[in-house]
């Protein structure tokens, strides 16, 4: 959501939404069919991912990321990290490849801080999450913390990367598709 002074990009509840309706499918699949193993196995995953979600939400509310005149704002749980500008040296948007599967990937803004020792601080923000385009996260970087903050130049090498990556398992699933079609014929 853009505001005059400040750009604030909240958690979405995305997950959790998707989590509740699972679960209430599965409840009705338990009540239909007479509670099979799966509907009271699905039931309790669901349920206890939930109950996390409302249980992270009462005690510590919502995760942001705020780009503002002054620096820039990041609540995650109950943690939250504020740089000024002039401790920021940089900024990058990319895409990286999550965890859980190679075939998802996740958006980062990723941020090194100026230090006096020779140690850099470096800050990873989770941008998949919350309710935000990587494009207007670089525009309010651009426009509070100046033109020399952002990297665009790693930005756009983090990126090529990753279409390089995508575009060659691309290639490889059509080729293994092709090679399996010559050999049943």
């Amino acid at each position: 959501m853009r505001q005059k002074d400040e750009y604030i990009a909240e958690e979405a509840f995305t997950f959790p939404l998707i989590c509740l309706v699972c679960m209430a499918f599965i409840i009705h699949w338990g009540y239909t069919d007479g509670w099979p193993v799966g509907a009271i196995i699905g039931t309790s995953f669901f349920g206890i991912a939930v109950l996390c979600y409302v249980g992270k939400y009462i005690r510590c509310g919502r995760n942001y990321l705020k780009i503002y005149a002054d620096g820039i704002e990041i609540k995650d749980w109950n943690k939250i990290t504020t740089l000024n500008w002039s401790e920021i040296k940089k900024c990058e948007v990319y895409y990286r490849s999550s965890y859980a599967s190679a075939v998802f990937f996740e958006r980062d803004l990723f941020i090194v801080t100026k230090s006096d020792n020779k140690r850099e601080q470096h800050i990873s923000v989770s941008l998949s999450g919350k309710y935000c385009r990587h494009k207007s996260v670089i525009e309010a970087i651009e426009r509070f913390g100046g033109n020399g903050v952002f990297d665009s130049q790693s930005s756009h090498r983090q990126n090529r990367y990753l279409a390089g990556v995508v575009l060659a398992v691309f290639i490889g699933i059509i080729f293994i598709f092709i090679i399996s079609i010559i050999s049943e014929a």
